[in-house]
């Protein structure tokens, strides 16, 4: 519950902002797919996750990290 209250940085603001603003579009528009982005908005802002580099990245693995690099002679054709 802490964590809710804690961090909150410009692009939490930002998604709570258009999640307010698509709520209340929602409701005068009477659009039900504009209410489900404006859920995921608000479900974002106030879980703190999203698509960035604390969200949705890949875990970066070096891998190469034992091998050997060769070193590479080229031969002149003419």
């Amino acid at each position: 519950m802490t964590t809710i209250f804690k961090n909150w940085d410009f692009m939490r603001f930002l998604r709570l902002g258009i999640g307010l603003w698509l709520g209340y579009s929602a409701i005068t528009e009477h659009q039900l797919i504009v209410g489900a982005m404006a859920g995921l908005f608000l479900l974002q802002a106030i879980l703190n996750i999203g698509c960035g580099s604390k969200g949705c990245n890949v875990p970066y693995s070096r891998s190469n990290e034992n091998q050997k690099v060769e070193d590479i002679t080229f031969e002149e054709v003419k």
